[in-house]
Parts: structure tokens; sequence; C-alpha cells
């Protein structure tokens, strides 16, 4: 099948697992480590129970990243008894954020029949501690698309995708058949980390290699993947199609996330690893003269200078102004300051697979919030200081869990606030986004502190967005100017990877200055 499936998911895994909470309150245990080998057998019995009478092909993989074990991916093929051909996935990547372990597990399985026609494909996602689980059935010209979670279900009717496109593994069948062709390759590719609509994926043919695996040499031939909004991959493929190793580059603070074919003990070797993550995105700021703390200030100014490469464009959102100044920024955030905007458009009141808020448990919440608020603004402070509440246990064991899950679980730090917050405003009809960024936070009686990765909720109101962070206590200030922005989205499975994609783009890479703080006069 190879591994191009993971790509899109890349960059949105990472970024919530570096993803940091503001408040110091709670300590979550550690989530415990399960066999992949059992787990990957019993979703391979959930799914389809016939797929357990067929000899398995497996195919083990060791991560790393940035040199450093991390992780393990179990890819396995079958024969099924019809003729049809079934391909399953299991990627496991193991963190350590503040001395607590966090497992994400992301799971895919393909069927095509005898032809290579797709049949069906599913992808399982484990951020949380509640599976979050997509199906597409292929039905001639329809698809029957169903989303669940914790026994909540929804289904719907969608058309076929246009052709021609391939599955993951015809694409990388069709660029080795082409042989040694000197110009990009683009093909429409449909796999379950996007979901159903083709994307265009370009292939260029980089030259042959040696790789070991297990002791043996393989020949393989290197190959430059990309897809839209995803970082750039090499992927080294055998003869026969097979993914030999995957390199992605994920910042200069984190360096190569590598997936390379191994031994069995030798990928469950890599999953014992365990990265401390949590200071990978780690920022340092220096301070001006006179420059104050930025969480207690009304409005703070900072100049944001690239420590390697070109540095991105920030976009002036909610309380932040950008201009660019010479090979910098100068970033302006004002407490209570809002941007205009013409339309938020539909896509910020949909519900979307990690915001549905069309869940019942979701909009209890969210009605019981708002009782007694007559206005929007009020409604949304409500909203803000009751997920603050709802969300007891603040802890990062938690990688991303739904809002449905959080709003059950009532678990998790600063994404699962976010989240649920987001979906909360929806519900009662305001629209709503998603801010991936930084925070200052005072750390370790050191008043220089840090800005580290954080996220927050943005609300529609009046013609222009307002920033709320719910990790903040209910009694203080809905948000302070310690926060930089650096890429919103509207929480649709696309905007989470582009973001992650970004935010990647500034780890290790920026520096920050605090030119001035201007505090509220008496």
């Amino acid at each position: 099948m190879g591994l191009i499936w993971i790509i899109g998911l890349i960059g949105f895994v990472l970024l919530v697992i570096v993803a940091e909470r503001s408040v110091s309150a709670g300590s979550g245990a550690q989530t415990p480590a399960t066999d992949l080998a059992g787990a990957i057998e019993q979703a391979a019995v959930e799914l389809d129970p016939a797929t357990t009478k067929a000899n398995p092909q497996d195919r083990w993989f060791a991560c790393t990243l940035g040199g450093k074990p991390c992780g393990r991916l179990l890819e396995r093929s079958r024969v099924l008894d019809d003729g049809s051909h079934s391909v399953e996935t299991e990627l496991l990547l193991r963190f350590v954020r503040d001395g607590t372990t966090t497992d994400t597990r992301i799971s895919s399985r393909m069927v095509t029949d005898a032809e290579g026609a797709l049949q069906e494909m599913e992808v399982v996602q484990l951020l949380g501690n509640v599976p979050l689980r997509s199906t597409w059935r292929f039905r001639g010209d329809e698809v029957e698309e169903t989303r669940s979670q914790g026994g909540r279900s929804e289904r719907t009717v969608r058309p076929r995708p246009e052709e021609p496109w391939f599955t993951p593994a015809a694409a990388l069948s069709e660029i080795t058949r082409l042989g040694e062709v000197k110009h990009p390759i683009t093909l429409r590719v449909v796999d379950p980390a996007n979901g159903l609509e083709p994307i265009e994926v370009t292939y260029r043919r980089l030259g042959s290699t040696n790789v070991e695996v297990g002791g043996e040499i393989c020949i393989g031939v290197r190959w430059e993947i990309q897809q839209p909004n995803a970082p750039l991959v090499e992927e080294i493929i055998d003869a026969s199609g097979e993914t030999l190793v995957s390199r992605t580059r994920l910042g200069a603070g984190l360096g190569v996330l590598e997936i390379a074919r191994t031994t069995k003990d030798a990928a469950a070797r890599a999953a014992d690893g365990g990265l401390e993550i949590l200071e990978a995105g780690e920022v340092r700021p220096r301070f001006a003269v006179g420059a104050g703390r930025p969480d207690v200030a009304e409005s703070v100014e900072l100049r944001v200078t690239p420590r390697i490469g070109e540095l991105m464009e920030l976009e002036s959102c909610g309380a932040q102004e950008v201009r660019r100044e010479g090979d910098g920024l100068k970033v302006v955030v004002t407490r209570g300051n809002g941007t205009p905007f013409e339309a938020p458009g539909e896509a910020y009141l949909a519900a979307t697979p990690v915001a549905d808020h069309t869940d019942p448990a979701i909009e209890r919440f969210a009605k019981r919030a708002i009782r007694g608020s007559k206005t929007p603004a009020a409604r949304a402070d409500a909203l803000r200081r009751s997920v603050y509440r709802h969300i007891s246990r603040k802890e990062l064991s938690t990688a991303f869990a739904t809002a449905g899950e959080t709003v059950r679980q009532r678990r998790g730090d600063c994404t699962e606030h976010a989240v649920l917050l987001a979906a909360a405003l929806r519900s009662v009809g305001l629209p709503s986004r998603v801010v991936n960024g930084l925070i200052w936070i005072r750390r370790n009686d050191d008043d220089r502190g840090a800005y580290l990765w954080h996220m927050w909720t943005q609300v529609a109101i009046d013609g222009q967005w307002f920033d709320l962070d719910a990790t903040l206590p209910p009694d203080g200030p809905a948000f302070h100017p310690g926060h930089l922005a650096i890429t919103t989205g509207d929480l649709s499975p696309a905007s989470l990877n582009s973001s992650g994609t970004q935010m990647l783009e500034v780890f290790g890479a920026i520096d920050i200055e605090v030119i001035g703080t201007r505090v509220e006069k008496p």
C-alpha cells in the first residue's frame, strides 16, 4: 500500500502532541501501552471477522524522530475468501510531554476487488480515549460514508469521485510501472487519511539506492512525494511497489520523521522509546529594556525574526495585527481588539468530525451554559467559562479528543478546551474557528518565561473575529496579549492537516523579542 496515506496526517498529529496547556491545574496518568500486534488483530476482527481466516503478510516499520525512537507501524496484507485484497495499517506514535506519555494511534483499512477496484476504506483515529471511525463503502455510482464515535453514528450517501483516480497502492504500482521517468508524475489519489475527495499527489524520481532491512540489502528507488498542504516526503520503494523507507522533514525543531522497514522485534523496541517532545517548539524570548510580562499587559509589541530559513507570513487575526519590517515581522497584540470579516461562511458553522455540534450532549451543554445570556458576546463568554469548569481533569495524556468525547470525558489540555468551545459556539449559532499558535508562560520562576505551542478559539460577533481562551480561569480575562497566532482553521480535516503543516514550518525556526508592553492605567 505504501505510506503516503500518512503524509496528510503527520503535521496535524505532531501539532496536537506538542500543544501545551496554559493552566497548571491537574496532572494526568500515563496512557497505558498496549501491544500493537494485538491491537491490529482486534481491529481486523471488528472490521471483518472473515479476514482472520487468511494468511497475513506483515511488514513492520520502526519510527524515529530526529534519530530518536518514537513508535512503530504495522502493515498487513490479506487475500480474502472472495478473492478481494485487504491492506490494514496501524501507526503508533509515542511521545512524552512533561513526564506524561501520550500514545497516538491511527489505523486504516482498504479493500479492493480482484480487479483492483476499491470496495471499502476506513480510518480509525485514537487521539483521545474514544476511537473516531470513518468508513466509506463504494456502491456503484455512490459511496456510503459513516462516521462513528462512542456509540453515536452518522451516515451519508455521496457521489462516487469522478475518475480517474488511484488508491495509494495503485499509485505506487503505477509509478513503478512507468520505470525511469525523468519528469514528475502527478496522480489523483483517494486515501482514508484525506477522506473521499481525490487529491493531487506529485511523484518525482530521485534515483536508485540500497537499503538494509533486517540485515539484508534491498534495492529501492527514491521518490519525492508532495501532497497539498503537507510536508514533503521522500519514500524509497522496492520493485514490487512496497515502501522500504519514508522520511518526512518536520521543521528545524523536530527534525526528520523516518519510518523504516525492519523486523518485528526492532519495531517493538522503537515503540518503547517515548521521546520527550514538549520543548521542541519552545521559544525563549528576548525582552527589551522596560518590557514586562506579556500575560498581564493590555497590549504587547513583538518582533518575530527567522532563526533559520525564510519566515512564513503570519496573519492579522482577532487581537493580532501584523506587518512586515525588513526580514522580520512586527506583531502587536491588544486585548479586546477584533479583526473585521466580510462574512465568516458556512464552514465556521458546520459540523465536522472533531467538532460535531449536532451531538445531543454538546447541544445540552451549550444550552445550559448560555441560560440567561442576552447578547452574542455574553453567550460566547458564558460558554468559555463553562468549558473551563466542565473540563475538570486538565491533563496532557490526551493528544486530541473530539468535542463529543471531551464533553463526556471532561478531560484534556488546550486542544480539548479549544475544540469543545468552538463546537459549543456553533451549536448556539455563533461562527467559530480555532487558532494554532504560541502562548507566553512563566516557567520555573524565570520571569522571561517561554512561548509554548497552544490552541485557542475565535468567535465571530458583530462583524469581527474575537479571541477566547477557555484554558484561562473563568474569573479573569477571556484572553491576554501573551498569545501569538500562527494559523487559523475551520476544524475540517483539510484545515487541521494544513494548520499542522504550517505550524511545523516555524518549529525551532523563529526568534521572538518583546519590544514593549502597555499595562492598563489604574
